[in-house]
C-alpha cells in the first residue's frame, strides 16, 4: 500500500509509503493522499491530521520515472492531482500537521508547506528542486513560500534552489521546531494530540481567517472577524470555555460544530463602505445578473420536479441536484444582497460558496419524511407571503439606504442588518421549498 492511513485517539495519520524512492508522488500517492483528507472531513471524531513520509524521506515530489513514461498532460497532471490534495489541506477544517523526516523537495516540499504546522526531524532538508531540471514550483509553492518568507527570500530560494537545513528552515520560519531523528515519532503525535483536544472549529476559523487576511482590507477582515466571533459563540466549545474559566479548571473540547437554529444560515462580512457611482446605477448594472437569475430560474423547474420525484421514491433529494440547487439559491442571494445595496462588489454569475460578502452557509440535506416532500408546495404557502412582505419592505429600506449612501458613502448599520434578515428569510423559504431542508424557515437571527 502506497499511502497508509491510521486513525488515534482523534488523530489521523497519512503515512506516504514508497520508502524505496523518498515517497515520491505517483498517481496511487495522489488518490491516497485525496482518500486520507477526505476520511479526515467526514468523520467528525478526527480533529487533527498529520502527513509523513515512510524512511529517510518526507517526499521528494513527482516520480520521474513515471513522468518520462508518459504523465499525458502535464497541466491536467497537475490540476487532478497535486491541485486538489493542497486546495483539500487548505479547506479542510482540521489542523494538519507535516513531520518532515528528511529530504522534503520539489512538490513534496510544497505539501509540507500547505499544511498547518511544521515539525522536522534533524535530518530533514528543504529543496525547491524544480529549477534544477528547468521548471518553475508548482502545487501553490510560489504562493506559500513567498507568504512565508516574503518575496526577495522567495525568489533568492526558489531560484537557485538550494537545499536548507531543517535549523535554517527553522530560522527562515518554515518550520516551528526541529527535533532528534529518533524524537520525531513521539513529538509529532504530542503536537497533533495538543491540537486534537483544542476547540476544533476556533482552529479551523483561525486558519480560514489567516488565508483570507492574504487579499482582505483591514476593513474586510475586521468585519470577517466580528461575523466569525458571533458564530463560535454558538458552539459548545466556547461555553465550555467559559464555564472553564470560571471554575477554574482545565477544558474539556469536543470540537462541536455551531447550534443552529436552522441548516441555512446567512454569513455578513460587509463593511459598510458604499462606492457612490455604483449606488446611483445600481438596478442598471444589476441587469446582467437579473436576466441570468431569470434563466437559471426556468432551469430549475423541471430539475426541482424531477428531484422532488427523487425524494418522494428515495425519502431524501439527490445529492448532485440539492448541490446545483444551493448554488441557485446563494446565487440568488448574492444578486439580491447587489441589487438591494446590501453589499458593494460585483458579485460572480455562478454562486459558489466564499465569493461574496453576504454568503449563505447551506448544510447538506438529509433524510426528508416524505409526508413533508408531498405536502411541501402547501406547507411553504405561510412562509412565502411572509417573504413576500419582507422582500417589499427590503425594497423599501434600501431606496432610504441609498440616498444616506450617496451622502455620506457608507450604508446605515442598522438598514443593512434589517435587509441581511429578509435576505436571511428569503433563502430559508427557497431552501425549504426546493427540499434543500426539511427545516422550516425561522424568525430567528442565525
Amino acid at each position: 500500500m502506497e499511502v497508509e492511513v491510521t486513525q488515534e485517539a482523534g488523530v489521523l495519520t497519512i503515512t506516504l509509503n514508497r520508502p524505496d524512492v523518498l515517497n515520491a508522488l505517483n498517481r496511487a500517492v495522489h488518490q491516497g493522499i485525496h482518500d486520507g483528507l477526505m476520511q479526515a472531513k467526514a468523520d467528525d471524531s478526527v480533529r487533527a491530521v498529520v502527513i509523513t513520509g515512510a524512511g529517510r524521506g518526507f517526499c521528494v515530489g513527482q516520480d520521474l520515472q513515471e513522468f518520462t513514461s508518459g504523465a499525458g498532460d502535464v497541466a491536467a497532471n497537475l490540476r487532478e492531482n497535486y491541485h486538489r490534495n493542497v486546495l483539500a489541506i487548505r479547506a479542510l477544517e482540521k489542523p494538519v500537521i507535516a513531520a518532515v523526516n528528511g529530504a522534503a523537495a520539489g512538490a513534496g516540499m510544497s505539501l509540507a508547506l500547505a499544511c498547518d504546522v511544521r515539525i522536522a526531524a534533524r535530518s530533514a532538508s528543504f529543496v525547491p528542486a524544480f529549477i534544477k531540471i528547468g521548471l518553475v514550483p508548482d502545487s501553490g509553492g510560489t504562493w506559500l513560500v513567498r507568504r512565508l518568507l516574503g518575496t526577495a527570500r522567495a525568489f533568492e530560494w526558489l531560484t537557485t534552489g538550494r537545499r536548507l537545513g531543517a535549523d535554517e528552515a527553522r530560522d527562515w520560519g518554515l518550520v516551528s521546531e526541529v527535533v532528534d531523528d529518533d524524537e520525531l515519532p513521539e513529538r509529532m503525535h504530542e503536537v497533533a494530540a495538543l491540537f486534537a483536544a483544542m476547540p476544533t472549529r476556533a482552529v479551523w476559523q483561525t486558519k480560514r481567517l489567516l488565508d483570507e487576511a492574504e487579499t482582505s482590507t483591514f476593513a474586510e477582515q475586521l468585519e470577517l472577524e466580528a461575523s466569525t466571533q458571533a458564530e463560535l459563540t454558538h458552539t459548545s466549545d466556547f461555553a465550555e470555555g467559559v464555564r472553564a474559566f470560571h471554575d477554574k479548571r482545565d477544558t474539556t473540547f469536543t470540537g462541536a460544530a455551531p447550534a443552529w437554529p436552522h441548516p441555512i444560515r446567512l454569513t455578513v462580512a460587509d463593511d459598510l463602505r458604499r462606492f457612490r457611482l455604483t449606488v446611483a446605477l445600481r438596478w442598471l448594472l444589476a441587469l446582467p445578473h437579473l436576466l441570468v437569475l431569470a434563466a437559471w430560474t426556468y432551469l430549475l423547474l423541471p430539475v426541482a420536479l424531477v428531484d422532488w420525484v427523487i425524494a418522494l421514491v428515495t425519502g431524501r433529494p439527490a445529492a448532485g441536484v440539492a448541490a446545483w440547487l444551493t448554488r441557485f439559491v446563494r446565487y440568488q442571494t448574492h444578486v439580491y444582497a447587489y441589487l438591494y445595496l446590501v453589499a458593494d462588489p460585483y458579485p460572480r454569475f455562478r454562486g459558489w460558496a466564499g465569493t461574496y460578502p453576504i454568503d449563505l452557509a447551506v448544510d447538506p440535506p438529509g433524510p426528508q419524511p416524505r409526508w413533508k416532500t408531498l405536502l411541501r408546495i402547501v406547507l411553504v404557502l405561510p412562509a412565502y407571503v411572509l417573504m413576500t412582505v419582507l422582500q417589499y419592505v427590503l425594497a423599501i429600506v434600501s431606496f432610504l439606504g441609498a440616498v444616506y449612501a450617496l451622502a455620506l458613502g457608507r450604508y446605515p448599520r442598522g438598514i443593512r442588518d434589517l435587509s441581511a434578515y429578509a435576505l436571511r428569510y428569503t433563502a430559508q423559504t427557497w431552501g425549504y421549498l426546493l427540499l434543500l431542508t426539511d427545516r422550516y424557515p425561522t424568525l430567528a437571527q442565525n
